[in-house]
């Protein structure tokens, strides 16, 4: 009974910490952030075997195009609440196609891909740094319009059809399943909703993105996308490994103490 009790205890004070930890969604907006992105999962009942494993589709037609075709990213002002893509626009988007080269990733004679299209972040509204976290979230996927997520799909299978020979592609999809800023945030409690982390503008690169230790919260050590010495795969093992190593140092030095070593 009393080890019953005991993990009883234990849940609830987890159950707790949980609760306070999801009480809130905000982000300190002193900082650039990367790109949002629109996330297409989509199922075929077909293959698409024009598609490589990754594939980059650019608007490069014109120096003007190649410029035209990061609007999306350009002017932080703008929102998925009324934003919208055009085919005949310039803009870009990835493709990615896991089966040409892991034929078990979508059954024989079907397809499976993830479209990655670029767009506005989340915009941050003070208002609702105190709220629930839940009742946040909520806000922020409001301000993400049908339109924007309708056009950007008509925009990308337009521009694929090209390659596929096929002009009526989504007839094709049997299953989809749609990310956007605010699925990331709510998913993955990501600033600004993007899954890119902080920008790589110069007043943000290296030892300028912000570092391991926090002034206020002791005894923690950040590593990741955002953190020093930057994203991306290998810099974030970077960064993990630096923050390793400065871990057991720091343990090092508080065993010394305890023992009366300075």
């Amino acid at each position: 009974a009393g080890a019953t009790t005991n993990e009883n205890n234990q849940k609830n004070q987890d159950d707790n910490t949980h609760k306070k930890r999801d009480e809130h969604f905000d982000w300190d907006d002193k900082y650039r952030y990367s790109s949002g992105v629109i996330a297409f999962h989509w199922s075929f009942d077909k293959p698409l075997a024009k598609l490589q494993t990754h594939n980059v589709f650019l608007s490069s037609k014109s120096r003007h195009d190649a410029e035209a075709s990061w609007s999306a990213l350009r002017d932080p002002s703008l929102s998925l609440s009324n934003y919208s893509w055009n085919s005949e626009a310039p803009f870009n988007f990835y493709v990615h196609r896991a089966s040409a080269t892991d034929p078990t990733a979508a059954p024989q004679g079907m397809d499976s891909i993830m479209v990655l299209v670029p767009c506005p972040i989340l915009q941050r509204n003070p208002a609702m740094a105190k709220k629930l976290r839940s009742e946040s979230l909520n806000y922020y996927n409001s301000t993400i319009s049908k339109h924007a997520i309708d056009t950007a799909r008509e925009a990308v299978l337009a521009r694929m059809a090209v390659l596929n020979d096929d002009h009526d592609l989504g007839r094709h999809i049997v299953h989809e399943f749609v990310d956007t800023p605010a699925t990331y945030a709510q998913h993955y409690h990501v600033a600004a909703g993007t899954p890119f982390a902080l920008s790589h503008g110069l007043a943000q690169l290296s030892l300028a993105r912000p570092g391991a230790f926090t002034g206020n919260v002791p005894n923690v050590m950040y590593v990741g996308a955002s953190s020093r010495p930057g994203n991306g795969v290998p810099l974030v093992l970077v960064g993990a490994q630096l923050a390793a190593q400065q871990a057991v140092e720091n343990l090092k030095k508080r065993s010394l103490v305890s023992f009366g070593v300075k």
